[in-house]
């Protein structure tokens, strides 16, 4: 029987989970063209959210357009899947002979190579080594296509801009090129998202840059019990597994409603209630817990690995308690040295969001599965042993 939980990938249909509020004003945002900026933590199930919003906006006949900077590390790479993206999502619906389709890039300052998919659509490519302002005008072309086509078509344009943090690695100066258009664009609403939490602030909350109050923040948090719980039990029944309210408790206790560990926490126990033909108890989940952080251990081992000593020794001292970190009888405690030494270290844990601050709750390990593993690890001759 099919696992009723998705962990890893973009969750959508029956196995996203009911985030009715956050949703509901995504879609608001984007039918008002509304620009969105979403800044979560990594994991929290930002694609899946839009993704969803997405599906539902277009039964409202709202057009998208969905392009992952991830696969572009160029700018005429970009320009390529620009292209792609404008052509398959604001294009092909009201062109289906694609020849006439394309007519609407011939107009660009670089004319793309045109090359017909195996599946028929064409695809593409702007030339390599062309100058760098025509590769700029270019994709100040592409970039004004949504507007026009939205007020062409009478349409509302939704243009997603996912690992938006990219952009900068792209050009240094896009972020300008993209207010320039963006800025005049009122029937478009374009959403940034990206996995790298402090880039994308610093890219939307700093005054010196470009991209500066352009977007409303989209902050998501954890997913609360009284949402989450009523999702678990509905996906265990609809494959006729039997899961104890204790043990739903248990799983939410565990996870503090994290989307992605949640699902991840409740696949594992899912499995084994299914294998041993049983309800899945409060002792299932910890025995999932216990599978998770196995399956994780590779992937946990290699970061903790990257990490310099004293960064190893500040994540396992905030997995024990964060209180006070500076304080010279923490620092004594968990033997820290410096309060330096410890500033510059949560520095760069920060950096890469293996650790996260607020002013609600301090420092803290935010990957529970990784707070479970480093306790594991660090404990004297406990699960594979100290790496510290």
């Amino acid at each position: 029987m099919e696992n009723p939980f998705r962990y890893g990938e973009v969750a959508t249909g029956v196995y996203f989970t009911d985030r009715s509020v956050e949703l509901a004003e995504l879609q608001a945002d984007i039918r008002t063209g509304q620009n969105v900026v979403i800044i979560s933590p990594r994991r929290f199930g930002k694609t899946s959210l839009v993704f969803q919003a997405l599906e539902l906006l277009k039964q409202e006949h709202v057009l998208v357009a969905y392009i992952d900077l991830f696969r572009t590390p160029t700018k005429d790479r970009f320009a390529d899947h620009l292209a792609d993206t404008i052509y398959s999502g604001l294009v092909a619906p009201f062109e289906r002979v694609w020849q006439r389709a394309v007519d609407v890039f011939q107009k660009l300052p670089i004319r793309p190579k045109v090359t017909v998919n195996p599946d028929g659509t064409p695809s593409f490519e702007f030339a390599a080594g062309e100058r760098s302002r025509d590769i700029e005008r270019t994709i100040e072309g592409l970039l004004a296509l949504p507007g026009q086509i939205a007020s062409e078509r009478k349409r509302r344009v939704a243009l997603v801009l996912d690992e938006f943090q990219e952009v900068v690695a792209i050009d240094p100066h896009l972020p300008a090129l993209m207010r320039a258009v963006f800025q005049f664009q009122g029937e478009v609403a374009h959403v940034f998202l990206g996995s790298k939490r402090h880039l994308m602030q610093r890219v939307f909350t700093d005054e010196n840059e470009p991209m500066y109050k352009l977007a409303k923040p989209f902050p998501l948090r954890e997913i609360s019990a009284e949402d989450f719980a009523p999702f678990i039990r509905e996906r265990f029944a609809a494959t006729g597994q039997r899961i104890a309210e204790e043990a739903v408790r248990r799983v939410l206790a565990t996870t503090d409603g994290h989307p992605h560990d949640t699902q991840e926490l409740c696949y594992f126990t899912w499995s084994l209630a299914q294998a041993e033909g049983a309800e899945a108890t409060p002792e299932v989940v910890d025995r999932a817990l216990a599978r998770v952080i196995e399956a994780e251990d590779a992937r946990y081992t290699t970061v903790w690995e990257g990490l310099s000593p004293h960064q190893r020794l500040v994540l396992a001292a905030l997995v024990v308690g964060a209180e006070a970190v500076y304080s010279e009888a923490y620092r004594r405690r968990h033997r820290l040295g410096a309060a330096s030494a410890v500033q510059r270290s949560l520095e760069r844990l920060v950096e890469r969001e293996l650790v996260e601050f607020s002013p609600r709750t301090g420092y803290r390990v935010p990957d529970v599965f990784l707070r479970a593993w480093i306790a594991r690890v660090t404990a004297p001759n406990g699960g594979t042993g100290s790496r510290t």
